[in-house]
């Protein structure tokens, strides 16, 4: 016979199938052999010289409110600037749009990565990552 008010003693628990699905864990997926910002989405590559060095650009796709902090031609005037020795090997500049997770588990506008791996190349690269710009800032004072 059935008994509202008698509780099921297993709600909540993993016996009752809390927590068992490794999908649902907040963390970065990650492969054995490469960082999450080197997963490439879709994305287009453009070729630059500047000061007598080449470097590529790689730009992914943005989603919906999305933008980049400054376009590939503002980053090809700064670098215009830089002497050569100061920037050395670098070569890599990445556009990238980040994953929600990533965002909220490891936010960051820039990165430096001093072995990137794209297409069978590792070189130094700064990654600037697409901010959703409708979207207020928190003062975590």
């Amino acid at each position: 016979m059935y008994n509202p008010n008698r509780r099921n003693r297993n709600i909540g628990t993993a016996k009752q199938g809390y927590k068992r699905n490794s999908n649902n864990k907040m963390e970065i997926p990650y492969s054995k052999w490469r960082v999450f910002y080197e997963n490439l989405k879709k994305h287009q590559t453009i070729k630059k010289l500047i000061n007598g060095h080449e470097f590529l650009f790689i730009i992914e796709q943005t989603r919906p409110n999305y933008k980049h902090a400054c376009s590939t031609e503002d980053i090809e005037r700064i670098i215009s600037y830089i002497p050569k020795q100061d920037y050395g090997d670098l070569k890599f500049i990445i556009l990238r749009q980040p994953n929600r997770k990533e965002e909220l588990l490891s936010s960051a506008w820039g990165r430096y990565d001093p072995l990137f791996a794209y297409k069978d190349e590792i070189f130094p690269a700064i990654i600037l990552e697409a901010v959703n710009y409708t979207q207020t800032l928190i003062n975590m004072e």
